[in-house]
């Protein structure tokens, strides 16, 4: 039997991350290589991907409720990395910069980052960096 060379294997997709799909149910399952986007509803959410969007996640298998975790891969941003911020606390989708003090604050225009986890006590952000 012959080996191929080539195809897309899954270091292929880079970046990977694990998220829930809130509108998930038996009723409305993500199938496997399902295209989504992010929520901006909660930490790490998604969605369906609407007509015309940009893609942004594939499903790697399928879900049937809202709190299983799904697998996916990443389009557009490289990495995923956690931020103190300062001043006004940055709401989930929203884009960051730097404050100039080392930390970061609530980006005044979109930047292509996308905050995905707010951690009030802390005062930390975990954020999708292009």
């Amino acid at each position: 039997m012959a080996t191929r060379v080539g195809g897309v294997v899954p270091d292929s997709y880079g970046l990977s991350l694990t998220v829930t799909v809130p509108t998930a149910s038996e009723a409305n399952p993500v199938e496997a290589d399902a295209i989504l986007t992010f929520a901006t509803s909660g930490p790490y959410h998604a969605v369906q991907a609407a007509a015309g969007s940009a893609i942004v996640l594939k499903a790697k298998h399928p879900v049937r409720d809202a709190l299983t975790p799904l697998g996916v891969h990443v389009y557009g941003y490289s990495r995923v990395d956690k931020f103190t911020y300062s001043g006004t606390v940055p709401a989930i989708g929203a884009s960051i910069e730097s404050a100039g003090d080392g930390t970061v604050r609530t980006a005044l225009s979109a930047n292509g980052s996308f905050v995905l986890y707010v951690d009030e006590a802390r005062s930390y952000v975990e954020v999708a960096m292009p």
